[in-house]
């Protein structure tokens, strides 16, 4: 393997693990913002 075959699976790697916590981070929040009572969708004027 030379080092352009290594930099290009690093680059492939980083950026799936990156993809993958993004998307795990914006489903937290909006599970977040639901448990806490201040998402938009879920509000209701009584």
């Amino acid at each position: 393997m030379n080092a352009a075959t290594i930099s290009v699976i690093t680059v492939v790697i980083t950026l799936s693990l990156y993809l993958i916590f993004l998307v795990l981070g914006v489903g937290g929040i909006a599970n977040n913002r639901a448990a806490q009572g201040i998402d938009q969708n879920q509000n209701t004027e009584k």
